[in-house]
């Protein structure tokens, strides 16, 4: 019995502190549970401050990330879209529509949500974001002229950002400007020393040219800088392999194996070792593995050429 007094005075009490809070309470409440993850709670609370006050963007906002993270995509489609409705001039929310739609691979309506809102927005640091994230989509359907004239805009706009020094150099490739490629990288290594990426893509630039040497001390640094990071053992152990250094490729490759066993790459690279060892048999395991894990729909075929030659 006393159990059950108990619980309903708890009861009682939640229900008259919840009468008393505002919006602005709940919204509080609602953002600091998003920032914990605890997403029901965060729903919970946002929809009660709608409740309140049902044509708020920043509620809706909220609401529509929520979901989003929930992988409620549909339902967070439809708040950003009553976002959009309510406030048609509001950049943010056609930004994150236009995210969202990246995101479930939508790609050409994710542009149009872009395109939209650069057509009235006005302030620079956002018409940034919306190049870079525009550009990004057009990277998904291989339109690579497309975003590289996005990721322009964007360096006129500021030409110190690493985000889009580092997508401008992803692009050069692509569209014939190779030159320039590690002019950009090297450019944010000027401005922030301690960004790996640039690291590594300068490594991979490298390595496309041949110049694995160069290519393994550029891993290397991305490694000082996390000692973690799986990925670049597995690249660093891809160049060591093309110089001919299988002991020291091994021992990398296995390293990043151990660290992220579920990257088929590394499987890959791996069976490349094996095959120039002339272990077949573990090429022949490894190269199962890459496939399993998914290797050509993600890659290509070459594992499955592999997988011919050498693997019967």
């Amino acid at each position: 019995m006393k159990k059950l007094i108990l619980f309903l005075t708890i009861i009682i009490l939640s229900n008259s502190i919840s009468f008393c809070q505002t919006k602005e309470d709940l919204y509080q409440k609602a953002s600091d549970a998003y920032d914990q993850k605890n997403y029901n709670k965060a729903l919970s609370n946002i929809n009660n401050a709608l409740d309140l006050d049902p044509n708020n963007l920043e509620y809706l906002f909220l609401k529509g990330n929520t979901l989003e993270k929930s992988e409620k995509y549909e339902e967070a489609y439809d708040i950003y879209s009553q976002a959009i409705k309510l406030y048609p001039k509001d950049s943010k929310s056609y930004n994150q529509r236009g995210l969202l739609l990246q995101k479930i691979q939508e790609t050409e309506f994710s542009i149009r949500d872009f395109t939209s809102a650069l057509s009235f927005e006005k302030q620079d640091s956002i018409k940034l974001t919306l190049y870079v994230n525009r550009g990004a989509s057009k990277i998904n359907i291989r339109d690579f002229q497309g975003a590289y004239d996005d990721f322009i805009s964007a360096y006129h706009i500021d030409s110190l950002n690493i985000g889009v020094l580092n997508n401008l150099a992803s692009v050069c490739d692509e569209v014939g400007k190779g030159d320039k490629t590690l002019e950009y990288l090297k450019k944010i290594l000027t401005i922030d020393s301690t960004f790996i990426g640039s690291y590594v893509n300068i490594g991979f630039k490298y390595q496309e040219m041949g110049d694995y040497k160069t290519a393994i001390s550029y891993f290397d640094k991305a490694i000082l800088l996390d000692p973690k990071e799986a990925l670049s053992y597995s690249n660093k152990a891809f160049n060591e392999y093309k110089l001919g250094d299988f002991k020291n490729a091994l021992s990398d490759i296995n390293r990043s194996i151990k660290l992220y066993p579920a990257n088929s790459y590394a499987y890959r690279n791996r069976a490349l070792i094996y095959i120039a060892k002339n272990e077949i048999q573990k090429a022949c395991d490894d190269i199962t593995k890459a496939t399993e894990l998914g290797f050509s729909k993600m890659y290509g075929d070459e594992v499955d050429s592999l997988k011919t030659k050498f693997c019967h």
